[in-house]
């Protein structure tokens, strides 16, 4: 199975890819979602249901695709789809900062070293998943 690199995953959340990677697709329209709630742009539920689709088909497209996890596999806490949802609204945040506030401001700067430090989770996560010494666990239904 091929995950995309982060640096893959960043440009498809800012609407910046040429992939048509399944999971880059899916980051982006999570992107979307979180530039369209930072702005308040949907109803609260509506952009509820739309991020929990999302993330289920990441975990759906994952879980069809992942290497069997060695026996002595770790169980990691979240399932692809929260790790990416969450480095998408991390990623949203740190532009809207960018563009809203002095580039020096102390905010600006957590954000992006935030973006950054999920960043470097995500690829240790693939690496791990792709070496089977960790697994995700199962993704929830999507009602």
């Amino acid at each position: 199975m091929s995950l995309p690199s982060d640096d893959e995953l960043f440009l498809a959340i800012r609407g910046q890819f040429e992939d048509t990677h399944r999971l880059c697709q899916l980051a982006n329209a999570l992107g979307r979602l979180h530039w369209r709630k930072l702005l308040g742009k949907p109803a609260c539920a509506e952009s509820c249901c739309e991020r929990t689709e999302l993330i289920y088909e990441i975990d759906l497209w994952v879980s069809e695709r992942l290497p069997v996890p060695h026996p002595s596999a770790t169980l990691h806490t979240e399932t692809l789809g929260q790790v990416i949802d969450r480095f998408a609204c991390a990623v949203v945040r740190a532009y809207h900062l960018l563009m809203t506030l002095d580039p020096v401001d102390v905010r600006v700067h957590a954000a992006w070293y935030r973006v950054a430090e999920l960043a470097d989770g995500y690829t240790d996560l693939c690496t791990e998943v792709g070496n089977r010494a960790r697994r995700l666990p199962v993704g929830g239904e999507c009602r």
